[in-house]
């Protein structure tokens, strides 16, 4: 079965992508980016980021996270 998305939110597609790749019986086939404002430096930059997430090398917090850490300081 192929499934077709749109992810709305720029913000959460590289997160959307790693969570996908953690299921062995899911490949990714294809992805096309229609967000072409995004600097090619700032891509290879989370890129590296994602790499070292699937390594273990490093760890990360999702977005809601942070804005709790901070919203108490205020």
């Amino acid at each position: 079965m192929e499934l077709r998305i749109n992810i709305k939110e720029n913000a959460k597609q590289a997160f959307f992508l790693q969570l996908l790749k953690e299921f062995d019986y899911i490949e990714i086939l294809d992805v096309k980016d229609d967000d072409a404002s995004l600097p090619e430096e700032h891509k290879l930059l989370l890129d590296e980021r994602l790499t070292k997430i699937e390594k273990g090398e490093t760890t990360f917090r999702s977005w809601d996270e942070i804005k709790k850490k901070y919203e108490h300081t205020k």
